[in-house]
């Protein structure tokens, strides 16, 4: 496999999960192609995504969608967990690319790109309940770890996607998108995922996006494989 190749699989990629589903939150699923070397991952990159990437300098982020799974057996929570589930995702994306020295705008502009982004196929299952569990009236998410420390001491994760869209700005042309999955394969071993493990896994997808970006802006002969996170850290320093 060429460098191009590898790292056209990397973009966003992790670990290989369970079956490809269609949540419906990106606006064309057909356009997906199984990534190499990546189980049921699928992904897309415009035939010059490589070449215009290297001209976006900022990133508009928007605020991450939380879609349940249909089967999910527990799909009840409050809107300040739902609340807080979402903003680790974009707080955590913000904070690399701030890291690696690119704007995070909230309006377009020619040197932005716009990232939409998703939680789908979210399966959850409710941990046994507490003597009390009361949410006060009028109270809100906290930013931080208190508000994820409480969501997730009320349910597990058991399964779920990330999906994602890369599009300029201005005119909405797709740049690139992908659908992968974390979780047991179908019929596997349950595995429950905690709070640290769950925002180790969003950000390994912002450090994945940031050294994308960081290639594109460089000659290929210095590109690196953006699912290695020795490289990662060799050419971006310590989080």
């Amino acid at each position: 496999m060429n460098c191009k190749t590898l790292l056209a699989a990397s973009l966003f990629a992790m670990t290989a999960g369970t079956a490809f589903a269609e949540s419906g939150f990106l606006h064309d699923y057909s356009i997906l192609k199984p990534m190499p070397n990546q189980g049921n991952d699928r992904g897309y990159i415009a035939p010059d995504g490589f070449k215009r990437m290297a001209a976006y300098k900022a990133v508009m982020v928007d605020q991450a969608e939380i879609h349940f799974d249909a089967h999910s057996e527990y799909r009840g929570l409050k809107p300040e967990d739902i609340q807080a589930l979402a903003s680790l995702m974009r707080e955590a994306i913000q904070e690399r690319l701030t890291a690696g020295g690119y704007r995070v705008v909230e309006q377009p502009a020619a040197d932005a790109i716009y990232l939409r982004m998703a939680l789908t196929d979210l399966y959850l299952k409710k941990k046994k309940r507490k003597l009390l569990q009361y949410t006060p009236v009028g109270a809100v998410a906290k930013a931080g770890t208190d508000v994820l420390k409480e969501t997730l001491d009320k349910v597990d994760i058991i399964e779920m996607a990330f999906e994602a869209e890369l599009a300029d700005s201005r005119s909405g042309e797709l740049l690139a998108a992908v659908v992968v999955k974390r979780g047991a394969p179908e019929g596997g071993k349950e595995q429950r995922m905690d709070r640290e493990e769950f925002r180790a896994t969003i950000r390994e997808y912002a450090d994945r996006l940031r050294c994308r970006l960081d290639n594109s802006r460089v000659p290929e002969s210095q590109w690196i494989n953006c699912l290695d996170p020795q490289a990662r850290q060799l050419r971006q320093g310590p989080r």
